[in-house]
């Protein structure tokens, strides 16, 4: 587990030598925030594992069903967040299938337990990085509907959740939905949904916001227009963000791997690059929980010259057939799904389930937002050294992902096609 932690120790001891003394010799005080790290046990590490394990294989799916060569991008932890909602108040086969699927164990309580910690802690992970994550269930009082005592607790208790009655068949009651939404992501999704079903049981819903600046900004006098090559071998006019700098890097025979921090480190992105001859497809088949540790631990310190495109990605995913191809059909089957412990007296299953994420990626930094939505229907019934110099142009399309650090958590995944 040390091996996701060699960039970042990396990075964390160079500043400590740029920032040492200034030019004249005087001592530098230290005044960058202090970290706080998350602290896993052996159980929850492996949950950690396992649940990037689940992010690798729902990016993966995901891409698989996506039209054409775009630009995706995608929160697996905020479908994990919704899922563990889920299997809160389900039971048998669909309990089963959501634990197999998020790889997080078959226990209920340890289930909630890592999310309320991720929920609790990532947020104050680095003081300089905005994390803000929430998640509110809306109820159908036009039909009664009547939260089981013990889920709404518990969605209280672990999920910190916003719980609220509101009549579907009002217009106000959708725009308070989609008010949330934009409040809990800084106005990136300013909506999750065009009308709210009068038939609908309940909302559950989860929000991300991520805001953090670059450890080493870009300047924006160093941005040109240059050509992007896009999938289909074209090209088109980027604005391209330039730096020289010295950062964990590395290369195989699928792509060349760069990492970029985020304020004092406790978040950072990785740029994975297809070398040529290999395409994003290429390296997302290849992407596994097992596979990004490999990696990671094989970065080393270089001398970078850096081309990253300044973009915005957005998109909106449907996740009941990723989620049914990945393993758990019966929670959207209103023939056999099994939800008892979620409304008093009421079988449900959940008959739509979507995402909305954003991204923005500029010479400051990086924002990104995420709504996840489930709709729940009724069932029917020492001196300097030198280093390597390289080039990492990344004029072609190419995958990222964002991590917060400590635990190595994947929060946001993507791929950028030029477009």
């Amino acid at each position: 587990m040390k091996h996701y932690w060699k960039p970042i120790l990396m990075t964390c001891m160079l500043l400590s030598v740029l920032t040492a003394c200034s030019d004249n010799g005087e001592e530098v005080v230290n005044m960058l925030p202090e970290l706080r790290p998350i602290t896993l046990t052996a159980e929850q590490q492996q949950m950690r594992d396992n649940n990037n394990e689940f992010a690798c294989r729902l990016f993966r799916t995901i891409n698989e069903q996506k039209n054409g060569d775009s630009s995706i991008i995608v929160s697996p932890i905020s479908v994990t967040y919704l899922l563990g909602m889920l299997n809160t108040g389900a039971d048998g086969q669909t309990r089963q299938q959501i634990a197999d699927v998020l790889g997080l164990g078959s226990s209920v309580m340890e289930i909630n337990e890592y999310c309320k910690k991720m929920i609790d802690e990532a947020p104050r992970v680095d003081p300089s990085v905005t994390v803000q994550i929430a998640n509110c269930i809306d109820v159908n009082s036009a039909l009664g509907i009547t939260l089981v005592p013990q889920f709404k607790t518990d969605m209280q208790n672990y999920y910190n959740a916003q719980i609220e009655a509101l009549d579907f068949t009002k217009s106000s009651s959708l725009d308070k939905i989609n008010n949330w939404c934009k409040k809990n992501t800084d106005g990136m999704i300013p909506s999750i949904l065009d009308r709210l079903s009068p038939a609908a049981a309940m909302y559950l819903l989860n929000a991300i916001y991520f805001k953090a600046t670059w450890t080493e900004k870009f300047d924006p006098k160093d941005t040109r227009d240059m050509d992007f090559t896009m999938p289909d071998g074209s090209t088109s006019q980027h604005k391209m963000m330039h730096r020289k700098a010295l950062a964990a890097y590395d290369k195989n025979d699928l792509c060349e791997m760069l990492y970029l921090p985020y304020g004092s480190n406790g978040y950072g992105m990785y740029v994975l690059l297809p070398v040529e001859g290999k395409t994003v497809d290429d390296v997302i088949q290849g992407l596994s929980a097992e596979g990004v540790q490999e990696q990671l631990f094989e970065m080393g310190p270089h001398e970078v010259d850096i081309l990253m495109p300044r973009f915005t990605t957005s998109n909106e995913t449907m996740l009941n057939e990723v989620l049914s191809a990945m393993g758990m059909p019966r929670a959207f089957n209103p023939q056999y799904a099994e939800f008892p412990n979620m409304a008093q007296g009421k079988n449900l299953f959940v008959s739509m389930m979507k995402q909305k994420a954003k991204i923005e990626v500029n010479e400051e930094g990086t924002k990104a937002s995420t709504v996840t939505i489930a709709e729940m229907g009724f069932t029917a019934a020492p001196p300097a050294p030198q280093y390597q110099q390289v080039d990492f142009h990344a004029t072609r399309p190419f995958v990222y992902y964002i991590v917060e650090t400590s635990t190595r958590s994947i929060f946001f995944m993507g791929c950028y096609c030029g477009e």
